[in-house]
This record gives structure tokens, sequence and C-alpha cells, in this order.
């Protein structure tokens, strides 16, 4: 698609027709990865509603000016780590102590872009946008990447591309991997 005419909204809560629709581009954009991720990657639809009305998660979302204000693209990132499900405090706060004790690290949750929207520049707006929010602040983005993103979508690279107009580039703070042992088979 080529570029559309967009705005970009950053929201505390997100509720009404904004939240259907967003819940539209999330779950497309993220659907897939239910098969390809041994992590959940795809909220549910009630936890999904739970971020949109928790306003400790900062909403960003990409509207279509052309198509009567359409959702295109949906992310959230947030500066208390508390409420990211099974994130080590300890880690980061070992990591990086004065980030963590100015809570400048931000937990970039999601960034869903619907598919009629990919290749539009939604993306990477919303990656400039949370990036620039943390340099102004001198500190840190998190995010993680299943390996299906890692590998085939290259998002850390693009990542890169978007973190080097601030001056700095991403590395790998840990990796897990699941492995798993089939005892069905003779």
């Amino acid at each position: 698609m080529p570029r559309a005419t967009t705005t970009l909204d950053v929201l505390d809560r997100l509720d009404g027709n904004d939240l259907e629709d967003a819940w539209k581009a999330y779950e497309l954009a993220f659907s897939s990865l239910a098969v390809r991720a041994a992590q959940q990657h795809l909220m549910t639809r009630e936890e999904f509603e739970e971020v949109c009305s928790d306003e400790r998660w900062r909403k960003y979302v990409i509207r279509d000016v052309d198509r009567d204000g359409t959702v295109g693209a949906f992310g959230t990132a947030t500066n208390d780590l508390s409420v990211v499900p099974l994130l080590s405090l300890d880690f980061y706060a070992h990591r990086y102590p004065q980030q963590f004790a100015d809570r400048t690290i931000c937990y970039i949750g999601c960034i869903g872009v619907h598919p009629s929207y990919r290749s539009s520049g939604a993306f990477v707006r919303i990656v400039e946008t949370i990036c620039r929010d943390i340099h102004e602040q001198g500190g840190v983005a998190a995010v993680d990447v299943c390996a299906y993103n890692d590998e085939r979508l290259a998002l850390p690279r693009l990542i890169n591309r978007i973190t080097r107009m601030f001056g700095t580039e991403g590395e790998r703070l840990d990796t897990q991997a699941f492995y798993g042992y089939d005892f069905s088979r003779p």
C-alpha cells in the first residue's frame, strides 16, 4: 500500500470504536504468531482490553485520515515495568541501575500493523515516536522478539535502522529457547 495520509495519537486510554479498530489491527498483525512462537504473543481480547484501559501503558494509534480515521496500526509502551508479565525487574535493575531508578526504561509491549498498512510507514512512525521520547529522557528501550520475527522478518535490524537516527543500536539482552521432547514417537 502506498503511504496513507495518517495521524498518530498517543493516548492513555482506548475505548469505543477506537478499541474495536485497534483490536482488529492488532489481531490480524499478531494472529500468525499463535502457531509460530512458543510463548504467547497474541493477547486475548480480555488482556487487550485491560491494556487499553490501563493508563500505565501508552497507546500509539495510527489512523487513516482518508478512511474515516480507521486504525491502521497500534502499539503499546510503558515505563512501569511492574505491569509487564514475566519480566524480571531484578535483571533490568542490575543491567541499567540508573535508568531503572529514574524509571526511564521503556518496555515496548507490541506494535501491530494491519496487513493492509504494511509498508505504509506506520511501524516506523510508531517506533520513531517511542524512541524520540526515550532518547529525550536518556532512557532505554526494551522489547522481546520471537525467533520468527527476528530471523524471518528481521525486526531488530529494522528497529536498528530507526534507532541509529538517535545515535544508538540495540543489543541482544537475553535469549530463551523452548525445547520439546516427543515421547509418542517409536
